[in-house]
């Protein structure tokens, strides 16, 4: 509760219990109606512990200044209110040390809900970046191979059922090992790296990108119809071609890639579907290199 509801709880309980303690013992009745006074005292002593011990010994002192005034002289009616009012303090202290104790209880078990939360939490997101480590090839940031077979699967399968057309890219780096043999693993890593970025670029946020393996890349696009497919082939090797590399100081050199393009036919195995692509990059880089050859 806040700060207003306490100062609000604690008026509303004092002025209460004070008309009830002068209307019972004005009419001197005894019995249960008195005992409408413990209540607010005993809900305050769980509710706000220390300041409710502080509220019921304030109340207990005014139920014994209400007995003084109303039984002036009256020794055994002072004596049973004294009385009345250790047995309601000590109960008052009981109900709050309990009530302390409940809530550490509660506390400390909230506490425990809340790690178990946040190692779940945690498990979670481990598993999450342990799933996306193991489809991500690490040097480019593109998907790996074996995520590729996976979604390929799924997305030939839909456009079978959906009668819906799917381009498959296939590039490989032109020159690739010579440049890799002259320069250094090194440098060419950082031309791969280049080329993931330049396919991450270029592509469209429904196509996936992934390193087929060593300097072969290859794109997916549902929905794409080979000319479609052509125009996002033709932006990556254009853009590909205009990178420098500079592997030792003072020398400058572009790379360049040959793509090979099929669309999907209704019924045609993954496998036959890859190796015409495959066919088309190669038919690419007999033609010179640095092209886009296509079946469509």
């Amino acid at each position: 509760m806040t700060e207003k509801h306490w100062q609000f709880y604690t008026a509303a309980t004092a002025v209460i219990a004070v008309l009830v303690s002068v209307y019972c013992l004005s009419e001197d009745i005894t019995g249960i109606f008195v005992h409408l006074y413990y209540i607010p005292i005993l809900i305050a002593s769980y509710q706000y512990r220390e300041r409710g011990l502080l509220l019921s010994l304030f109340l207990v002192m005014v139920y014994l200044l209400l007995v003084f005034f109303y039984f002036p002289g009256n020794a055994q009616a002072l004596i049973e209110g004294c009385i009345r009012g250790v047995a309601l303090m000590a109960i008052a202290a009981i109900v709050a040390v309990l009530s302390g104790r409940i809530q550490a209880h509660v506390d400390a078990l909230q506490r425990e809900i809340d790690g178990h939360k946040k190692t779940e939490e945690a498990l979670r997101q481990s598993e999450s970046r342990y799933m996306e480590l193991s489809i991500t090839d690490d040097l480019t940031g593109l998907y790996n191979q074996r995520h590729f077979y996976n979604l390929l699967q799924a997305e030939i399968e839909r456009s079978e059922r959906y009668g819906r057309p799917l381009s498959l890219l296939l590039l490989d780096i032109d020159d690739f090992k010579h440049f890799n043999d002259t320069y250094g693993h090194m440098e060419g890593d950082r031309v791969l790296e280049r080329i993931g970025a330049t396919i991450q670029r270029c592509v469209r946020r429904t196509d996936w990108a992934f390193r087929y393996g060593g300097e072969e890349f290859t794109v997916f696009m549902p929905e794409t119809e080979g000319d479609q497919a052509e125009v996002v082939a033709e932006r990556i090797r254009v853009e590909f071609a205009a990178e420098r590399f500079r592997p030792i100081p003072g020398y400058e050199e572009s790379k360049t890639v040959s793509i090979g393009i099929a669309g999907y036919r209704p019924g045609e195995d993954m496998k036959d579907f890859i190796n015409r692509a495959d066919r088309f990059m190669y038919e690419a880089k007999k033609r010179g290199k640095d092209q886009v050859c296509s079946s469509a």
